[in-house]
């Protein structure tokens, strides 16, 4: 499996905020029990036990040098791939993604890792259910508090697991019911929490990205060019241009 475990970690998907990192070491609890990532001589090493989940999360069945051609039809692209070779998408539990993403708005990556740290009890998110119930006052997330309450309560009787089975369009739609979810925060929980791979979140950072490389302005155009040009993996494409975005 290709990959630069670093890279992937931190990169504004739902690890770099769920995950710590020690003397190279990336590690969470799950379960109970430290579960932890390295890599040794390029080849990606787990704690006893976590193969089949680190598999999962770092999404082993993506042939990434098959992807890579794929989008890497373009000078601008082809540089955002070689500065970041081996970046790949992971997938991660939906409401987990939910939450890092609605705590992503308007902000930047070391506050929002810090809210949703502030959100985790013995390593896990908060279900919904004790979320809803939490006095979230203390926590210091201004008015994502709000947010993050009604889309508690409103996934306490709403199966998650439904989304990941609709078509791209119907999943968007149906996300962007819970309070707090636009277009952008829905982008971001079918890419990284559904592995909708077609899903090309709009933000600062690639807004400007696309000006920049592609003269493109505007969400509506910039999410045309995009289901144009990478089409299914249109989320890689994002995921090379946001990071290389946000390394200038």
């Amino acid at each position: 499996m290709e990959l630069n475990l670093e890279i992937t970690m931190e990169s504004g998907q739902p690890p770099h905020f769920l995950w710590n990192c020690e003397n190279g070491r990336f590690w969470r609890i799950v379960g109970g029990e430290r579960r932890e990532l390295w890599q040794e001589d390029g080849k990606l090493k787990w704690s006893e036990g976590f193969g089949e989940e680190a598999k999962h999360l770092l999404r082993s069945g993506d042939n990434l040098e098959r992807i890579c051609k794929a989008i890497g039809t373009d000078a601008v692209m082809r540089r955002a791939i070689s500065r970041h070779r081996g970046l790949r998408i992971t997938k991660n539990a939906p409401w987990e993604t939910i939450v890092c993403f609605i705590c992503s708005i308007n902000n930047n990556i070391p506050r929002i890792r810090k809210m949703v740290q502030s959100l985790m009890v013995d390593g896990e998110v908060m279900p919904p259910e004790v979320m809803f119930a939490a006095d979230l006052g203390g926590k210091k997330l201004g008015y994502r508090d709000k947010f993050l309450k009604a889309t508690a309560e409103a996934a306490m009787s709403y199966d998650l697991s439904r989304v990941g089975r609709m078509e791209y369009e119907n999943a968007k739609e149906a996300l962007i019911e819970f309070e707090g979810v636009g277009p952008k925060v829905a982008d971001c929980v079918l890419l990284f929490g559904y592995g909708f791979l077609e899903a090309f979140p709009v933000d600062v950072w690639i807004a400007r990205e696309m000006k920049r490389g592609y003269g493109i302005e505007g969400e509506r155009a910039i999410r045309e060019f995009a289901k144009k040009r990478w089409g299914k993996f249109a989320g890689y494409a994002q995921q090379y241009l946001y990071c290389s975005a946000r390394s200038r």
